[in-house]
């Protein structure tokens, strides 16, 4: 069983790649896609890079040229339900693109007419599993890996893992308007973020089973932008490994 992962940006993927045991890496339309043995699996590591274009070219390579079984994509969101906090985890049940809109004599919004499917199920036992794997991270190394200091920096008291909607687009959300329209009209909005609704669709197109697992690195409003980036550096890049971790020895 062959296990992609995907991260959008480097920094989030960093301790997974120093941990990939005999890797071999092959580079394809500028992405490298490193190939080996991680915590015991056999996997396809990769960065997607960050939008819905770049994330769904890189799934379908990763697919097409290295027949992963199935993909776990991690990384951070922004948090959309307004009982998120940062530091707590969406795991995505559903996904969809929130910036797809055709005229509503199309039907629903966000709807892909090739799909016919406006909200993308997630592989139900995946999405089960990441979960189970967030929990035992936040029971167990989260709270070596993130010391106590940057706890307190980033507010991270008890955090929790929440099965909800991932909302995908083009687009950075940082306003409290923008924020308050993606919960008022997407189905149990968790978290909005720019790549996971891509990756869902090519892998449902290939019929590949697939998960997503994000991190809520801010409020995805006004303040979307303060600290973001000492908070991967010290926190989300652990929450990926940890939660990676814990995915693949549960499956």
């Amino acid at each position: 069983m062959k296990t992609g992962i995907l991260c959008a940006m480097d920094c989030e993927m960093d301790l997974i790649r120093q941990d990939v045991v005999g890797a071999s890496s092959t580079c394809i339309a500028g992405r490298e896609f490193l190939q080996g043995t991680l915590y015991g699996k056999e996997v396809v590591v990769a960065i997607s890079h960050i939008g819905k274009v770049a994330a769904a070219l890189t799934a379908t390579l990763m697919i097409q040229c290295f027949e992963v079984d199935r993909v776990l994509f991690s990384g951070v969101a922004g948090g959309i339900d307004p009982s998120l906090h940062v530091g707590d985890a969406v795991i995505g049940d559903y996904s969809v693109q929130h910036d797809f809109k055709l005229p509503e004599c199309w039907g629903e919004p966000f709807r892909i007419p090739m799909l016919e499917l406006s909200y993308i199920p997630s592989d139900a036992g995946l999405t089960r599993l990441a979960k189970e794997a967030v929990e035992d991270y936040f029971a167990g190394e989260f709270s070596t890996d993130i010391p106590e200091t940057y706890r307190k920096t980033f507010g991270i008291h008890s955090p929790k893992a929440l099965c909800a909607t991932i909302a995908s687009g083009d687009e950075f959300i940082c306003t409290a308007e923008r924020n308050r329209w993606l919960y008022e009209h997407v189905k149990n909005a968790g978290c909005a973020e720019m790549e996971g609704a891509a990756v869902a669709q090519v892998c449902t197109e290939f019929q590949v089973p697939f998960t997503i697992v994000r991190v809520i690195s801010d409020a995805a409003n006004d303040d979307a932008s303060i600290d973001y980036d000492q908070f991967v550096e010290h926190a989300a890049k652990y929450f990926t490994r940890g939660t990676v971790k814990a995915f693949l020895n549960r499956c």
